[in-house]
């Protein structure tokens, strides 16, 4: 391993401590929190979002300013520089996925404690959904690489990713609000959906050319 590599993967490590020591002194906050104002909470965890993405940020950041520059002067090759870039984007997608799952977590302990469906129903939804919701960012950013115009599959893998997610959501937030037509969930996942496939969707070249092949619900 080259001395900028060591010396990047080492940068890594301690954004992704760092990162996480700061996930966990919140997550303290919030299981200690009994207040009834949630108020202060929020202000926290905006405190908490805002230091975690500037770790978020800063590994790009320090690849574009320092460390790019560095392995070229070893005489590091397009791909070796490429593979490290790609390391640092995806330590950042995970922590960026680590944050708001946190938030989530803290948020729902928060809902089981109040037993208030005014409160509960959309972040215990969340917290149910979360392998889905994982999946749907995967797919999201899987789409956002080939941008502008994507492949008919990546579309098409982010638009069943999206139908997954609301599934899931959906079946646990109907437990709080009976409102929600979980007999007809095509309808209530189509109405979620909409504004992805005129927004969205229609500008994709591939989608469009193949007859707008929409996933059943």
């Amino acid at each position: 391993m080259s001395a900028a590599q060591q010396r990047w993967s080492a940068f890594l490590a301690q954004i992704e401590q760092r990162h996480a020591q700061v996930r966990a002194e919140s997550e303290q906050f919030g299981t200690a929190y009994t207040n009834d104002d949630l108020a202060p909470l929020s202000h926290h965890l905006m405190g908490v979002k805002s230091r975690l993405q500037d770790l978020e940020q800063s590994i790009e950041a320090t690849w574009h300013a320092k460390v790019d520059d560095v392995f070229a002067a070893e005489g590091a090759s397009g791909d070796t520089r490429s593979t490290a870039f790609m390391q640092g984007r995806t330590l950042g997608h995970t922590l960026d996925d680590e944050r708001e799952e946190s938030e989530i977590r803290i948020m729902a302990e928060q809902a089981k404690r109040r037993f208030d469906p005014a409160v509960s129903a959309h972040v215990l939804a969340q917290e149910a959904a979360t392998g889905e919701w994982r999946t749907m960012r995967t797919a999201l950013r899987a789409l956002d690489v080939y941008r502008p115009p994507a492949p008919l599959a990546a579309v098409k893998a982010y638009e069943r990713a999206q139908i997954a997610y609301w599934r899931a959501y959906l079946t646990v937030r109907h437990r709080y609000e009976p409102a929600i037509q979980i007999h007809n969930l095509p309808f209530e996942i189509g109405s979620r959906m909409e504004q992805w496939y005129v927004s969205s969707a229609e500008l994709e070249p591939a989608w469009v050319q193949a007859g707008r092949p929409r996933e059943p619900l």
